[in-house]
């Protein structure tokens, strides 16, 4: 299995299908407070509900942060995992603030990055190439029907095959030949 992170830009994506109502997102967020923490203990991980997740997702904040992840899944591939993972225990589980230059470098580093790469990464993901790598991989997933995320295509001999969503992960394993552990017809 070759197995490919791309980072999107969630808001152009539900832009792209109209999906940009206010209250709507308003109540999704009420679930989320509620369906999150139960993920976590399921899955057994770390996790707070960070404080700045109506401004980091719902008022486009994140932006910086995608682009950075577009910027090492471009020049750095083999930390792209690494670097999404550090980022989101720092989002979900220790709360904090992944808007800051200081704690993107912080997670580059910890992800495997040299400090010089990782200076490298920050300044070109504010510019014009750092804007239209994140936007070129936000047009791909478009491009295979993505209507949100988690988005999963799964490329088989008869083509390529777009899932939505993690209750969606026992296809992904049925499409590659895996067991997946849980209830089967």
């Amino acid at each position: 299995m070759d197995l490919q992170l791309k980072p999107v830009f969630l808001r152009d994506i539900m832009a792209a299908f109209g999906k940009q109502d206010a209250p709507v997102l308003s109540v999704h967020t009420q679930y989320l407070t509620k369906d999150l923490p139960r993920l976590a203990e399921y899955y057994n991980i770390p996790f707070t509900f960070n404080a700045q997740i109506q401004e980091l997702f719902y008022q486009n904040k994140i932006l910086p942060t995608q682009r950075v992840l577009g910027i090492v899944k471009k020049d750095y591939p083999d930390h792209l995992e690494s670097l999404s993972c550090d980022m989101f225990r720092r989002v979900w589980a220790d709360n904090e603030d992944i808007l800051s230059d200081k704690i993107l470098k912080t997670s580059c580093q910890t992800a495997g990055l040299t400090e010089a790469a990782a200076d490298t990464v920050l300044s070109s993901s504010s510019s014009d190439v750092g804007k239209q790598q994140l936007n070129d991989l936000t047009q791909q997933a478009l491009g295979f029907g993505a209507f949100g995320v988690p988005t999963y295509v799964a490329h088989l001999d008869d083509g390529p095959k777009m899932l939505f969503g993690s209750d969606r992960l026992f296809l992904l394993a049925y499409f590659l030949g895996h067991e997946w552990p849980g209830f089967k017809k």
